[in-house]
């Protein structure tokens, strides 16, 4: 597996079509196949996370590691992608209409101006949604590579607030207003499981008094939910970069963990919206979560997606 020193600074190889592998080397994607590129993700999403798993918690080297981890796949999954539209990852319609749904009720309870603060922003699709509407909009990137396609998307005024790095590296102390939505989408299954109870604290942190924490992870029911599906049977466990997927009650115990006081799931998710009511049966799902796995695959999917498993809205 290759080093901190080995990933700074970029080889000046690198080019659109060719990443560096977890073995250090380089390799051009030009000419590949999907098959052939999918076949290259499902090797290297496993070499990277062993190779994170293995550096100690926190790290400068571990950090560096995950941040190449992702410029290496979202290149390989941006090669996949057919016509010349940017790579969008991890976007829907829905998601924006939840953001906006819960900053316009947070003008509601009487705070003055929502501030939405998401983590993994990746192309900045959500950013530039939200930012339209007139709210403040920030957020942090792992990837080099993804931060370059935010900035083209929302253009170089949002820089300041479009950060780059760990997201432990943004001290709650530096935001002249603090967010009162923090929002991150398919990032919680991405971080190793033996810091995930620091980053929810983290968050915790970051959020104005009476915010709002939005996750939305794959729920395990789905599984696997990661490069894992296209090799291996439904109800394996994950291989690739999906370093753990949750069950609801799991979620919501780290989150407790991290002091959060309420924790709600959305009552029932259409194709269309996020429908929101209360604690949306949380506890009811929660004690329902072991026996749809009993079903049959397809009516354990319809449920878990339909009753919103993989959302949590957790309020500080």
């Amino acid at each position: 597996m290759f080093t901190a020193e080995q990933i700074l600074p970029q080889s000046p190889e690198q080019s659109p079509s060719k990443v560096m592998l977890a073995d250090g080397s380089w390799v051009s994607l030009a000419g590949l196949s999907t098959s052939q590129l999918q076949d290259l993700q499902w090797v290297q999403e496993q070499q990277f996370a062993r190779a994170m798993q293995s550096l100690p918690p926190g790290s400068r080297d571990r950090s560096l590691v995950i941040g190449q981890a992702y410029d290496t796949v979202c290149t390989i999954l941006a090669a996949q992608q057919s016509g010349d539209e940017p790579f969008v990852m991890g976007f829907d319609q829905r998601y924006g209409r939840l953001v906006l749904d819960l900053l316009y009720r947070q003008v509601d309870r009487g705070i003055g101006r929502p501030r939405l603060f998401e983590i993994g922003y990746g192309s900045g699709a959500l950013l530039k949604t939200v930012s339209e509407y007139g709210f403040p909009v920030g957020g942090v990137e792992i990837s080099a590579a993804m931060r370059e396609q935010a900035l083209a998307m929302l253009g170089s005024i949002h820089a300041d607030e479009v950060l780059l790095g760990d997201l432990r590296s943004v001290d709650p102390a530096s935001f002249e207003d603090k967010p009162s939505l923090v929002y991150w989408n398919d990032v919680f299954e991405h971080v190793c499981p033996d810091e995930i109870s620091a980053y929810l604290k983290h968050i915790h942190d970051l959020l104005l008094p009476g915010g709002s924490l939005v996750t939305i992870t794959p729920n395990w029911l789905l599984r696997p939910s990661d490069v894992t599906r296209i090799f291996c049977p439904l109800r394996t466990e994950a291989r690739g970069l999906h370093l753990k997927e949750y069950r609801l009650a799991e979620v919501t115990r780290l989150l407790q963990g991290a002091g959060f006081k309420k924790i709600a799931t959305p009552l029932v998710v259409s194709r269309q919206r996020v429908y929101l009511a209360g604690s949306g049966l949380r506890r009811i799902k929660q004690i329902c979560e072991p026996l749809i796995d009993r079903l049959p695959i397809k009516t354990a999917h319809l449920l878990c997606r339909g009753l919103g498993l993989s959302y949590t809205i957790a309020t500080k």
